[in-house]
């Protein structure tokens, strides 16, 4: 008989679990604010300012986010979301979750979501283009040749809204469905995977496992 344990382990370095956060929270303000500005004349304006106010959050935890990607460690890099064999594999089974509205199990997985590691680099790419449009205009740059950064700022918007309304249930999804602890994990850095044969300390009586041992049984 097999011996399974469930052990706990560091993903989410304190840094990305910031940027996180802030993203997120400065994100959601930034969207609501938006389209205050351009839907709420009488509101236009207070929501123009505090929209000034929380770009002052978002740039500086997008920029770390970006360094994080670029030059991190772990779970912190690009290559923690890129897509391979083996999650292109298990892309299929979290659509199907999804798709049999939580009925099909969730594939396990040690970082990133297989589905959603490369939606995040697309992502990226777009809260990007949103800061750089954003900064332009807040300089009366309207246009960059025949480019209207308006236009830009709007498609930005729309897709950062999209991701958001989409990613908010996900995560709640898999954090009902799953045994990974997502949101907990986001919060505290941890995740929870469940190890088969672990090694029993003598002098303890704890079990352990190692990263590369638990990599390996998540064929990651």
């Amino acid at each position: 008989m097999q011996a399974t344990s469930v052990t706990r382990v560091l993903v989410w370095s304190n840094r990305l679990r910031l940027a996180h956060w802030i993203l997120g929270l400065s994100c959601v303000g930034l969207l609501i604010t938006g389209w205050l500005m351009n839907n709420t004349p009488l509101l236009a304006q207070s929501a123009a300012e505090i929209h000034f106010m929380l770009s002052g959050l978002f740039l500086p935890a997008l920029l770390l986010r970006l360094y994080l990607l670029l030059f991190g460690k772990g779970s912190e890099q690009i290559s923690s979301c890129e897509p391979n064999l083996h999650r292109l594999s298990q892309t299929w089974l979290v659509l199907k979750f999804y798709l049999t509205l939580g009925k099909a199990p969730l594939p396990k997985w040690y970082s990133h979501n297989p589905l959603w590691g490369p939606v995040y680099l697309v992502l990226f790419f777009f809260l990007l283009l949103s800061a750089i449009s954003g900064l332009m205009l807040l300089k009366d740059i309207t246009m960059v040749g025949t480019l209207s950064l308006n236009d830009v700022h709007h498609l930005s918007y729309q897709v950062i809204l999209v991701f958001t309304l989409l990613h908010i249930p996900a995560v709640f999804s898999h954090d009902l469905a799953g045994k990974g602890a997502d949101i907990s994990g986001m919060i505290n850095g941890q995740r929870i995977f469940e190890v088969e044969n672990p090694q029993q300390s003598k002098e303890s009586g704890t079990q352990a496992v190692a990263l590369q041992d638990l990599l390996k049984s998540l064929k990651r």
